[in-house]
């Protein structure tokens, strides 16, 4: 179970962390990958008169850690910047539960950035495939695993499973629009239980950063 208010921390204010080492003729070589054929700054001039940034790697990562050092400190950075540019955003395939009938539907999830929703479509030959759930990254209330104990699932969703599908199992509960309405609950399969953790994963970066 993930709880989304306790994954966010506070960002370093950039401007409490300066460099200037156009005035420094002795800034260290271990800041650069191979040393500079030109007097190092962090503004260079550009074709046309337009200024750039000097293609420091070193000092531009040490800039970018102490920006967040949340994301310096985090060995699944990588990782989940992979995810999150392909497999998530282009759309997976899964298959969706009904939480009422646990009756099974072929579906594929795409994480949208922009409007920060994961929307789960109907696969097949159809142009304008069918929406079957849209849920509101930032609504989200709960997310359940196997590992919370299968008594969080419906029993039907449970009875529909096939042995090796129970890993790649997880329930989104989110509120909807309706004030009245009780939460909703989305049911999905993953291939397995990894990419079900890096899609748990990327979700809480989201809603977080």
């Amino acid at each position: 179970m993930l709880f989304w208010s306790s994954c966010c921390a506070p960002s370093v204010d950039p401007d409490q962390f300066r460099l200037d080492i156009s005035t420094d003729e002795h800034l260290s070589s271990e800041l650069y990958d191979e040393p500079p054929s030109v007097i190092p700054t962090l503004l260079v001039s550009q074709p046309g008169g337009k200024a750039g940034v000097a293609q420091v790697p070193k000092l531009k990562q040490l800039v970018a850690d102490a920006e967040d050092p949340s994301d310096a400190e985090d060995p699944w950075k990588d990782q989940h910047a992979v995810f999150a540019a392909s497999s998530a955003a282009a759309g997976r395939k899964c298959t969706l539960l009904s939480e009422r009938t646990g009756a099974r539907t072929a579906g594929e999830y795409v994480v949208e950035a922009e409007s920060l929703q994961l929307t789960v479509r109907a696969t097949g030959s159809s142009e304008r495939p069918e929406v079957l759930h849209r849920c509101p990254l930032m609504q989200i209330e709960d997310i359940y695993t196997v590992e919370d104990g299968e008594d969080c699932f419906p029993q039907e969703v449970i009875d529909s499973l096939q042995s090796e599908e129970k890993d790649g199992l997880f329930m989104i509960v989110h509120v909807v629009d309706d004030p009245n309405a009780e939460a909703a609950q989305l049911c999905l399969v993953e291939a397995s239980r990894s990419d079900r953790d890096n899609l748990l994963e990327h979700l809480k970066h989201m809603t977080c950063s």
